[in-house]
């Protein structure tokens, strides 16, 4: 459908400012942005439907560069624990028991409070074939898809199995235009060197990138240097990871070689600020980061250690956080988090031609209405993003120029049903 937003504000991409804004008109045709402009029926635009753009702000959907949808059914099941007591004490013996139809609905739950936030792709790690790839397949949603794999090298039937659901996915959802696939190995401290070795054959093999948390925490740190005698990001650098297209979660505890290296081989570091603090790992040294060129962009983690899914939080957390942290009011700007929730972030996830309000680019759009106490009067919509905004003045949400939720609308998702199957899987896991 040719759909026309008439006179809207717009955060367009500018070389100088990094984003600036204009009232103008944005068409939509055959699923791309291909006009942006005065008057776009003049320029010989035909809309099939007009959206009148007063009290309206538009800009690139945002975009979640790390998260465990399925994980959305512990929500506020596993706070004010120390990181590997959350992890291997907690949410692991909660993950034993999930069914494939838990996972299915934790997973749809994840999507929908995506899509009501403004988020119109992300990159997921996830523990099970088919699922979880299926429900994000029908949320409508972009979305590059990765199988947590665990494993080591000697005679590890699980590990090898768990490659084999990545492959199976990619080849049951590869026809979807909207999915991409990763290999994800999970850790450092998950896998061994032949497992990962043996994920990166299997890379090359199929053309993926790799999604792998890294540096998140101390303890992983210390005994990483006890084990190999370097860094993580030495550690995986040393044996040629990086040298595929790779998105690291966290990077938190990184030492200034380990940055250069980041920089260096173009990795995209995935910082979770909120999952980060929450849990006691620290902030990443995003200053530092963004003034060695280091390719950042932000994801939420999951909702259970994050809470929730919603990427303003964690635009607003990262601005905040660092400037507090560093004692200066310009350690991280408002246009500095959009831009790693946007482009930074599509480029991450493998989507080359989104992430920016530009002509040419996918209409992957998110339409918020400013008429909110809180984001009035409008003087800067880019610092209100980050400052002012919630996540819930997001009005319609598009993903190559189809409408996922209009109007607050998300007709192809139940919600009640989903509300149901999520509090009565957690019932039975937890009750």
């Amino acid at each position: 459908m040719n759909t026309l937003f008439k006179s809207i504000t717009a955060i367009v991409p500018d070389s100088e400012n990094g984003f600036v804004t204009k009232v103008c008109d944005v068409a939509i045709k055959d699923g791309l942005i291909c006009y942006i402009g005065d008057d776009a029926e003049k320029n010989g635009f035909i809309p099939e439907k007009t959206i009148n753009g007063k009290d309206k702000l538009i800009t690139a959907g945002l975009v979640n560069s790390h998260t465990h949808s399925y994980m959305s059914l512990f929500r506020n099941s596993a706070d004010d624990l120390m990181f590997h007591d959350w992890l291997f004490g907690r949410i692991m013996p909660m993950e034993d028991k999930l069914t494939a139809d838990d996972m299915y609905y934790g997973t749809q739950l994840a999507c929908l409070e995506m899509i009501k936030t403004g988020t119109t792709a992300f990159l997921d790690m996830n523990i099970a074939r088919d699922a979880i790839t299926r429900a994000i397949s029908e949320s409508g949603l972009k979305a590059t898809i990765s199988r947590g794999l665990v494993g080591n090298s000697r005679d590890d039937e699980g590990g090898k199995a768990r490659i084999e659901d990545t492959l199976y996915d990619m080849r049951t959802y590869g026809g979807n235009k909207r999915l991409k696939f990763m290999m994800g190995p999970h850790a450092i401290y998950t896998t061994d060197r032949g497992y990962l070795e043996l994920v990166m054959e299997k890379a090359a093999e199929y053309k993926t990138g790799i999604n792998i948390h890294l540096s998140e925490s101390v303890k992983e740190i210390e005994d990483c240097y006890k084990e190999h005698g370097c860094s993580p990001v030495k550690y995986l650098d040393d044996m040629g990871m990086f040298d595929f297209h790779t998105v690291a979660a966290h990077c938190v505890q990184l030492s200034d070689e380990d940055i250069e290296i980041l920089a260096k081989k173009g990795v995209y570091a995935a910082t979770n600020p909120i999952s980060n603090a929450k849990l006691g790992n620290g902030f990443a040294r995003i200053p530092d980061m963004l003034e060695k060129g280091v390719r950042l962009c932000i994801g939420t983690d999951s909702a259970g250690s994050n809470n929730t899914l919603n990427m303003f939080s964690d635009m607003n957390f990262i601005c905040l956080a660092h400037k507090g942290n560093h004692r200066s009011a310009t350690a991280v700007s408002a246009r500095q988090a959009l831009k790693m929730a946007t482009e930074n972030g599509a480029k991450a996830l493998g989507f080359e031609n989104t992430g920016i309000l530009k002509e040419g680019y996918a209409a992957d759009l998110t339409v918020m209405d400013m008429k909110y106490p809180s984001l009035q009067p409008v003087n800067d919509p880019v610092a209100a993003m980050c400052y002012s905004a919630s996540g819930y003045e997001v009005e319609s949400v598009m993903v190559d120029g189809e409408f996922i939720m209009e109007n607050r609308v998300i007709p192809h998702m139940d919600e009640e049903r989903i509300y149901f199957e999520c509090n009565q899987a957690m019932k039975r896991i937890d009750g």
